[in-house]
């Protein structure tokens, strides 16, 4: 039998960043989380605003999951 603490640590991530790139040269990091599907971010000018908006999504969703 094996602890409850490791089960919860094989657990998949809740978010998945996955970064794309736009013919005229920005990017968009999307989250591909089990319940984050339909989030689809706006196309960024610089890869740093785009990991900005990524991580305000998960701080944000987090904030929804202590109400």
């Amino acid at each position: 039998m094996q602890p409850i603490g490791d089960i919860r640590l094989r657990r998949r991530p809740a978010h998945i960043p996955v970064e794309q790139g736009t013919a005229d040269g920005k990017t968009r990091i999307s989250c591909a989380g089990a319940k984050c599907v339909a989030w689809q971010p706006r196309p960024c000018q610089e890869r740093r605003e785009a990991q900005f908006w990524f991580e305000r999504h998960i701080a944000q969703s987090l904030i929804h999951q202590l109400w």
